[in-house]
């Protein structure tokens, strides 16, 4: 239940489920206020109902501090690369008064920051900023880096920040399987810059943050693991395995990056679909959780960006988070996944979630 309620990814963990039920439990007490308490049950309750128009408040907050990287990841880029046209929401930095400004709002009820989108945040110096803000106003925040660009400096201030869970994504065990599909990063200095970390936590004798590798399961690594997990257990870390996302219907994107064991991915291989679409009633997406682009631009997910930002249900540069969530965009998104409204192809047509497969395939 607590798996569900903190929303994991779909992916296998190496680590022992003890060891992570450890964390998130520790995370919840340590974090947990009466008002907290009160909203999360108030959630929870609104999805087991289904309700359309909300009282609570998201307790899981996903904020895209910048967009911008300096890889050229395979699957990632392509999905990218394009999104500078009109109507398109570009590559930016978010105004540290905006990311102030909603924290300030609806902070109290936050539990957690995944403080990270379509870019690496630690080439936007704010991006500590950020999380000092948040952890100040007792908010746990995880960052996912490529861990490429950071120095000592940079890393003496991630400790210093209050960052709680730093997941670093390395996509193979040598130079040559992991820039197959990190384009443009360095094995090694990634490796160095660990070891670094790790020394320097010891040194100033901080706890936090949790350290974690995630390894991207894909057709040319898939055989890597037990060298993974040799790897991660010389350099004290936690190691996560997650299953890659395609555009299922792309026949290139299939044979070029789905592991040949079925077992290993998030697809059914006959029916080219998620393996848990078939049982989902509802989105937790819009309940539990909010995606925040760099721009302000609120988004129901991030499974779907297109760099569209006609497909946000609002912008928090001109409204506040309240009015956008429980405005007319997110309740027809609500009425469409649970069903609570006839399907109209207009209504399909003109709302982001209406166009999920998981939903309407």
């Amino acid at each position: 239940m607590l798996q569900k309620i903190l929303q994991l990814p779909i992916e296998t963990m190496r680590m022992s489920k003890a060891i992570r039920l450890k964390r998130y439990f520790s995370m919840l007490l340590s974090h947990s206020t009466s008002s907290k308490i009160l909203n999360l049950i108030r959630i929870e309750s609104e999805l087991r109902r289904q309700a359309i128009h909300l009282r609570g408040i998201p307790y899981i907050l996903k904020i895209e501090s910048t967009n911008l990287c300096n890889l050229h990841c395979r699957v990632c880029y392509e999905n990218r690369k394009s999104h500078n046209f009109e109507g398109g929401r570009g590559y930016g930095k978010m105004n540290l008064d905006l990311f102030c400004s909603l924290i300030d709002e609806i902070g109290k009820y936050v539990y957690r920051i995944n403080l990270y989108g379509f870019g690496e945040p630690f080439i936007y110096d704010k991006t500590i900023d950020m999380i000092r803000y948040a952890t100040n106003r007792n908010i746990s925040v995880g960052i996912t880096s490529n861990f490429n660009t950071v120095d000592e400096g940079i890393m003496e201030r991630i400790l210093l920040s209050g960052l709680e869970h730093l997941v670093i994504s390395i996509d193979g065990i040598d130079q040559r399987s992991y820039e197959k599909y990190q384009v443009g990063g360095d094995f090694n200095k990634v490796m160095k810059n660990i070891r670094t970390f790790q020394k320097m936590k010891e040194k100033m004798k901080k706890k936090l943050p949790f350290l974690d590798w995630q390894f991207l399961i894909m057709k040319h690594n898939a055989h890597m693991r037990t060298q993974a997990e040799a790897i991660a257990n010389e350099l004290g870390i936690g190691l996560r395995y997650s299953c890659i996302g395609i555009d299922i219907n792309d026949n290139f994107q299939r044979e070029e990056w789905l592991p040949e064991d079925e077992s290993l991915s998030q697809y059914d291989y006959k029916t080219l679909t998620t393996k848990c679409a078939k049982d989902l009633k509802t989105c937790s997406w819009l309940y539990r959780t909010v995606f925040i682009n760099w721009d302000g631009g609120v988004s129901p997910c991030c499974n779907y960006y297109t760099g569209d930002k006609t497909s946000d249900f609002g912008n928090l540069s001109n409204q506040s988070f309240r009015e956008i969530w429980n405005n007319s965009a997110y309740i027809l998104a609500r009425q469409l996944v649970s069903k609570k409204k006839p399907l109209i192809e207009e209504d399909k047509k003109n709302n982001i979630c209406g166009q999920c497969n998981k939903y309407f395939a």
